[in-house]
């Protein structure tokens, strides 16, 4: 399972679906241009949080239909961030996967949301796994990746790579902060890496860049976008919270089968799961 993933530190310009839009299209071309074969972006990827603005949400799956366009015209594997989208009165966290023909194959809504989300947005129920020409593929977002429930889930679905958009930030950390300011940057990373190293994985994790600005709130993005898997730790990871795209080619198989056999995690797993 060897590809080229590409990943893209956006900054999302709050409440603006249409200049992102336009930007992400320049994003998928340059990464069709330089033949990766999978383009990942971060959470919340078109509005931003729009806890303040709802009548933004997708109702009818335009942004998605038009993220299918995109991936038929540049050939290439989509993951669009999360796009808020309402179904049945209710408003979900959504990550897709669509293929390079334009063809959904997998479908997540978020299922750990981080607190202000609560408000108004309702939690995903199901794990996402699926079969891709690339190898299984597994979908979670952002504070998800804090729960190590769900990544055993996937694993009994035999994942070998997880796909995490994220929009994270500073102030995520609250009175945390007067403890260490670079808490949350601490804490992604040392996640990131984690998980590649316990469920034998490799993890992309894409966040969103920049500052956050709605009415008189302020924050920062934590930027630090990276892949990681077992035995390298990161294999790349953005130090920097700026909007960036970099490029990795990556081979799974050899790297978590070694793993497995020097780690045994995932037939150990078994055993554990009888207790």
């Amino acid at each position: 399972m060897k590809c080229k993933i590409a990943v893209v530190q956006f900054r999302v310009r709050q409440y603006a679906p249409r200049d992102n839009l336009r930007r992400v299209e320049q994003f998928v071309k340059k990464a069709a241009i330089l033949k990766a074969n999978i383009i990942v972006f971060p959470e919340d990827l078109l509005t931003g949080p729009i806890d303040k603005r709802q009548g933004l949400a997708d109702t009818n799956k335009t942004y998605r239909r038009r993220f299918q366009e995109l991936a038929r015209r540049y050939s290439i594997d989509i993951v669009p961030g999360s796009i808020i989208e309402k179904e049945g009165g209710w408003l979900y966290n959504t990550a897709y996967y669509i293929d390079s023909k334009g063809l959904i194959k997998a479908r997540y809504r978020k299922t750990c949301l981080w607190h202000p989300e609560r408000r108004y947005i309702k939690p995903g129920n199901e794990v996402s796994v699926f079969y891709t020409k690339y190898g299984r593929i597994g979908l979670v977002i952002c504070w998800d990746l804090v729960f190590e429930e769900l990544f055993r889930k996937m694993l009994k679905q035999h994942v070998k790579l997880v796909i995490c958009p994220s929009y994270w930030c500073y102030g995520d950390a609250g009175k945390g902060a007067r403890y260490n300011k670079n808490s949350e940057v601490d804490f992604v990373n040392s996640l990131c890496v984690s998980r590649a190293f316990e469920n034998e994985i490799v993890l992309v994790y894409c966040n969103a860049a920049g500052k956050l600005v709605i009415g008189n709130h302020r924050d920062r993005l934590i930027g630090r976008s990276q892949i990681t898997a077992p035995f390298y730790g990161a294999i790349k990871r953005l130090n920097h919270s700026k909007e960036a795209m970099f490029l990795q080619e990556i081979d799974v198989d050899p790297v978590l089968r070694d793993a497995e056999q020097v780690y045994k995690i995932r037939k150990d797993l078994k055993c554990v799961m009888k207790i």
